[in-house]
């Protein structure tokens, strides 16, 4: 009778594959996330949805004192930074880490996001929330992929193109 025992296991070769194959992928995946650059855009242009949002509902928090607010968007010292001012001297502002991105904004709302004009940008709601003067902005945020929002005559803001 013969009681030779079956070995059970990975081979060698079987292991080195492996492990060859871990390095691919991480290389691979730590290439994606060291770039910021993927996600910058991304991030700017979350960050623009949300200040034009917060001057939207600024403005109608405000609507009884009677005064414009404004949001203002300007680049400068290699950053994008977003103010939202009231008539009551309170303002809120961010800023963002210009990467590779261009903000572009214009009343065209079917020419190419390149033939838009370049900030500064000073955007205007009563105290409706209604953008001062009532007609649709579209906004651009173009690098590598370009991100569109649109900013509607009565002042809501979302993302894609103005309808």
């Amino acid at each position: 009778m013969d009681f030779k025992q079956k070995q059970e296991g990975f081979t060698l070769i079987e292991l080195v594959m492996v492990i060859i194959l871990l390095g691919v992928l991480s290389a691979f995946a730590m290439s994606r996330f060291s770039s910021g650059q993927s996600y910058s855009s991304v991030i700017v242009k979350n960050q623009l949805l949300t200040a034009l949002r917060l001057s939207q509902q600024t403005a109608l928090s405000r609507s009884s004192s009677g005064a414009n607010v404004l949001l203002t968007l300007t680049s400068s010292a290699g950053n994008w930074s977003f103010v939202t001012s009231g008539g009551d001297g309170n303002s809120f502002a961010s800023s963002i880490e210009i990467e590779a991105e261009t903000i572009r904004f214009g009343t065209n709302l079917v020419a190419a996001c390149s033939t838009l004009s370049a900030l500064p940008l000073t955007i205007s709601f009563d105290g409706d929330g209604n953008r001062i003067p009532q007609s649709n902005l579209r906004i651009c945020i173009d690098s590598d992929t370009v991100y569109e929002l649109c900013l509607s005559s009565s002042g809501y803001a979302y993302e894609g193109s103005c309808l």
